[in-house]
């Protein structure tokens, strides 16, 4: 099944789109759950009031559709930035895989579709390397930022990462820094000026992230406990590969990579200071971790590792559904 998706001939888009049916198998018997907590920002309402009162199939084609294009998405971000060593369409499977394997995230939840965002977030962060004159830049994911907390709270996550982000990326200049800064407050500078003259300033707190420091791991069942033994194990074998290849990339790559790294740590405390959705909010931590699980399906040269590694997330994925 790996080798299927280690050249980069256009078919395996095709490939793709038959992997996540089958690897989503579920969804055909009971459409895929929506999940979403109104508390968590505008994007929850959008999916409780216009998403989850459709058909079934009408259902299904939107997690796959959603899947798929994050997949492709993330995956021509990579392929484009020389993130790996060689070109393929790795990352796209294993995101795909990493969706259906977590039962957390195999449903149709703010935080999945927040990863559409996310995966905005790093295009427009990556582009900041080469940039001479950055600060309409800055301030443009400043406003990304901003606009995506409103619509789902639990993205305020990645207030720190873009801000020690800009420092990996561009020599610090605290000028920059403001310009960044003042794109993230601004949309919630609207909302209070909005508020403020309808006589409802008091309303503006409901559109600021609320933190609930909670452990989402208590009592969990025993597919939790295995789907997250096996995602542990592939994201060690990814690591792995991963600092194998560091002496590999330049410079501007490492940057990249180092940013992904502070997103992967920042985005793996997030349903402990957002608990509110538990571990449906952790979808957002898909992006990053797909990327370096990829290592362990890229870079091994033959094929045993790689096969290991998704048979044994295959042989959860059914377990989680049928067993």
């Amino acid at each position: 099944m790996v080798f299927l998706f280690r050249d980069r001939s256009d078919i395996n888009l095709f490939f793709l789109v038959l992997l996540s049916i089958v690897l989503h198998f579920h969804v055909w018997i009971h459409p895929p759950m929506v999940v979403a907590n109104a508390s968590d920002g505008l994007l929850a309402e959008l999916i409780l009031n216009y998403i989850k009162p459709l058909s079934p199939i009408a259902l299904i084609i939107i997690f796959q559709v959603l899947i798929l294009s994050q997949a492709i998405r993330l995956n021509m971000l990579l392929s484009k930035l020389k993130m790996f060593s060689q070109i393929s369409y790795l990352p796209a499977f294993t995101y795909i895989l990493l969706t259906a394997l977590f039962p957390y995230w195999d449903v149709i939840s703010s935080g999945l579709v927040a990863n559409s965002l996310i995966i905005w977030i790093l295009v427009k962060l990556f582009r900041l390397y080469d940039q001479s004159q950055p600060k309409t830049l800055e301030f443009n994911i400043g406003l990304i930022v901003g606009g995506s907390i409103l619509l789902y709270e639990p993205i305020a996550i990645l207030i720190p990462v873009v801000l020690f982000a800009l420092t990996i990326i561009r020599p610090f200049r605290i000028t920059e820094w403001l310009v960044l800064i003042m794109g993230i407050v601004l949309p919630f500078y609207f909302i209070f000026t909005f508020v403020y003259l309808t006589n409802n300033a008091a309303h503006f707190t409901q559109f600021l992230p609320k933190l609930d420091w909670k452990n989402p791991l208590v009592r969990p069942e025993l597919n939790v406990i295995i789907a997250l033994v096996v995602i542990t194990i592939q994201f060690l074998v990814g690591v792995y590969f991963w600092q194998e290849q560091q002496s590999r990339f330049i410079i501007q790559v490492r940057k990249y990579w180092g940013v992904l790294l502070l997103m992967l740590v920042f985005t793996f405390f997030q349903p402990i200071i957002f608990s509110v959705q538990a571990l449906y909010a952790s979808a957002i931590v898909i992006t990053p971790l797909a990327c370096f699980i990829s290592f362990g399906y890229t870079v091994p040269k033959r094929l045993l590792i790689p096969n290991i590694l998704f048979w044994s997330a295959a042989a959860v994925i059914v377990y989680n559904h049928l067993g």
